[in-house]
């Protein structure tokens, strides 16, 4: 008998993608599916977009705003498939993405796939990510949509409500519970990277250190499972790339207050210091090798409250070269 896959798709506010996206599942080449649309509470035009879509395998649900945790959480119970893949509603996926899945699953017996996608911008430029650090964590990402699951690494598991960078407090988990994690390099998934209104866009630094709720939701997490102890080196990797990286090289340098700037990177490096003090020991590398450079000098200067100086070594020719590529 052919396994039922769960696609879960929640839906807030995009009238303008949503179609794209449910084509790209409703045309996939393996067709046992359940397709899980979950509208969370869209203001928007949303709805009517889902509804004029007739296909037999579309569960369609609607409930009160929660946010995005709320409505994958939701997508969660409601599902029966023995797979589970999700899918945001503003990206969409390759047609053969279940049924490559499914096929690495019959020959490897993987309880999770992980693939790797292609950055898309609103010009339709395509930027390939690769996903070669060798190390669990950081090539699987925090992100739940570049992963194929069997569904039962969902018992126990769901994303934390009320929070920002909510994917990051429970991804992580649900990767390190795999028993036989196999990664492809096949680029299955479209993600746009330039909608103005993603969260992944917005600047508010109120939200900021909500990644280190998360971080430490994913310990208290790997407790009650009791893999925390063999799971400690992949823990502290990904403190190093969300609080430390990604946190101060991305978020933390764009704040115009100076005093709010250097207020938050002095918490960001005492809590590293505190959790992890052998950090900088760590063969983190972030990037290709002139890149993993640039990000280890100019966090060093950030770090040190440096700021004019790291700017010059990334800041502004982060700036310059995203314009150039257009990512």
């Amino acid at each position: 008998m052919e396994p039922l896959v769960s696609v879960i798709i929640p839906v807030y506010n995009v009238e303008k993608y949503v179609k794209r996206c449910l084509e790209s599942v409703i045309n996939q080449t393996y067709t046992n599916l359940e397709i899980i649309v979950v509208n969370d509470g869209a203001t928007d035009n949303s709805a009517s977009v889902v509804k004029a879509i007739h296909d037999e395998r579309i569960r369609y649900f609607e409930k009160e705003n929660g946010g995005q945790a709320t409505a994958r959480n939701f997508g969660l119970d409601v599902a029966t498939g023995d797979y589970i893949v999700m899918i945001d509603s503003d990206d969409y996926v390759s047609e053969s993405l279940v049924e490559t899945c499914l096929n690495t699953v019959e020959k490897t017996k993987a309880d999770l796939v992980l693939f790797t996608s292609y950055n898309v911008n609103q010009e339709g430029k395509m930027q390939y990510i690769k996903r070669d650090k060798g190390i669990k964590v950081l090539d699987a990402g925090p992100t739940p949509w570049n992963k194929f699951y069997q569904a039962n690494l969902w018992e126990g598991c769901r994303f934390p409500v009320g929070y920002w960078y909510e994917d990051l407090g429970i991804i992580p988990v649900v990767t390190l519970k795999a028993k036989n994690p196999v990664k492809i390099q096949d680029a299955l998934y479209y993600y746009i990277t330039d909608r103005a209104d993603s969260q992944s866009n917005i600047q508010q630094m109120d939200h900021f250190l909500d990644v280190v709720v998360m971080l430490e939701n994913i310990e208290t997490e790997l407790k009650k499972l009791g893999i925390y102890e063999e799971s400690k080196e992949q823990l502290a990797y990904l403190y190093i790339e969300h609080l430390i990286y990604r946190l101060v090289l991305r978020k933390a340098i764009y704040i115009s207050d100076k005093k709010d700037r250097k207020a938050l990177i002095k918490k960001i490096s005492t809590i590293i210091e505190q959790k992890f003090p052998d950090w900088g020991s760590y063969p983190y590398q972030a990037g290709g090798k002139l890149t993993a450079t640039l990000k280890k000098k100019a966090l060093w200067l950030y770090l040190h409250h440096f700021y004019f100086l790291g700017d010059l070594v990334w800041k502004y020719p982060f700036s310059i070269r995203s314009k150039q590529t257009g990512f």
